[in-house]
C-alpha cells in the first residue's frame, strides 16, 4: 500500500475523531447547562444568601466546535437588591470550546483531554 494512502487516511480519521469528539462533547454540555445553572443557584444562595441574585442563560447556540450563549445575573423577582435594580441584569458572553482536544487549549499548548473550554466577556 502506498506510504502517501496511508498518511492520508490516519489524517482523515483522526479527523473524523475530532469532529466527532467536539460534537458529542457538545451536546453533552447541552445537556447538563440546566444543572449547571441550578448548581451556580444553589452556590450563590449558600455563599451569599443575602444578595437576592439569580443566574439563568439565554440565547444557547450550539456548534460543532464551540458554543456561545449568554448568562444572566438578576435580582430574584420581587426581592430588594443593592447592586442591581428590579428589571436590570448584568450579562456576561459566553464562547465554549468543545473538546476532547478544543482549539483554544491547543493553542496553548496544552493537550490534555477535556470537555471544554469556556471564556467570557461581560456585556
Amino acid at each position: 500500500m502506498n506510504k502517501s494512502l496511508v498518511a492520508v487516511g490516519v489524517i482523515v480519521a483522526l479527523g473524523v475523531v475530532w469532529t466527532g469528539g467536539a460534537w458529542y462533547t457538545g451536546k453533552k454540555i447541552e445537556t447538563h447547562l440546566e444543572d449547571m445553572v441550578a448548581q451556580a443557584n444553589a452556590q450563590l444562595k449558600l455563599t451569599a444568601p443575602k444578595s437576592n441574585l439569580e443566574v439563568s442563560y439565554q440565547n444557547y447556540h450550539r456548534g460543532v466546535f464551540s458554543s456561545q450563549l449568554q448568562l444572566l445575573v438578576k435580582p430574584i423577582a420581587g426581592k430588594e437588591n443593592p447592586w442591581i435594580k428590579s428589571g436590570q441584569s448584568v450579562i456576561f458572553n459566553e464562547s465554549v470550546d468543545h473538546g476532547p482536544f478544543p482549539l483554544a487549549q491547543l493553542k496553548k499548548t496544552e493537550p490534555d483531554p477535556v470537555d471544554g473550554i469556556n471564556s467570557n466577556h461581560a456585556g
